[in-house]
């Protein structure tokens, strides 16, 4: 297991385990050795994405924000790529032209070269590449903030912005699947891998209010339930769903479990 996260007094840095989660060592070889803070989400950069290479586990990929600036011969953040398990680092030679990102980064399970990536504001949408990193094609312009994506083991790409959209053709085409109205956008995205018609999606708002909710779809995106229940603070911002205990979580304000 690993993780990753900023530590507010210094350079953002990666931690990795080699023992279920014990112990936890520093990884910070190619990463930037300050704190960018130009397009951030929260005015500061953290390694907020993280992707692994379905058929190899030791090639990473982590997403930080934040734009460089050349005056002060600053990098700033990006999509780094690790091929030791998150050892080491290397910034990819080519990043997306906007790099406000939140959650949005995956690797295409029938393509390890073919990854896609989501930002917000300037730039935003999803991008892809075809060849890990060396080049970004701006492929989903409909919406600009779009603060998370998923892809299916079939390759199907989700992105989430105030509504939901699929590309089952790597990003040349798109349909939206849902017809919400208001300002919470999406956030949390789950898929069923033994049936890609049922998924699951979170919405909130980024204010103090109650707006949001937990969603499912059993037909592919056609109908939608609302599946929040007695989830009391409607913000779930992370959903997962593990299909050996056919449990979907959910977390945010707390931590929620329900079969499926």
């Amino acid at each position: 297991p690993w993780k990753s996260f900023g530590d507010p007094k210094c350079a953002n840095r990666a931690y990795v385990s080699e023992d279920g989660g014990k112990t936890f060592t520093i990884s910070q070889s190619g990463l930037p050795d300050y704190v960018p803070n130009v397009n951030c989400m929260w005015g500061r950069s953290f390694p907020r994405s993280l992707a692994m290479d379905p058929k190899n586990p030791d090639i990473l990929y982590l997403g930080m924000d934040g734009d460089p600036e050349p005056a002060k011969k600053l990098p700033g953040g990006g999509i780094f790529r690790s091929a030791d398990g998150g050892k080491t680092w290397t910034r990819c030679a080519s990043q997306p032209g906007g790099l406000r990102l939140y959650y949005g980064l995956v690797v295409d399970p029938t393509n390890s070269k073919r990854l896609y990536f989501s930002s917000c504001g300037n730039g935003g949408g999803a991008w892809k590449s075809e060849d890990e990193g060396a080049t970004w094609e701006h492929v989903f312009k409909t919406e600009g903030w779009c603060f998370n994506l998923e892809i299916s083991p079939s390759g199907t790409v989700y992105v989430g912005g105030k509504n939901l959209y699929r590309s089952a053709d790597q990003g040349k085409s798109w349909q939206k699947i849902t017809s919400f109205d208001g300002d919470p956008t999406i956030v949390g995205i789950a898929i069923d891998p033994a049936n890609e018609q049922r998924f699951w999606i979170s919405r909130l708002g980024w204010d103090g209010s109650n707006r949001g909710g937990i969603y499912q779809t059993t037909d592919g995106g056609k109908t939608w339930a609302d599946i929040c229940g007695d989830i009391g603070f409607r913000k779930p911002q992370i959903l997962r769903y593990n299909p050996e205990t056919k449990e979907l979580w959910a977390a945010g304000v707390g931590i929620f479990r329900t079969k499926m």
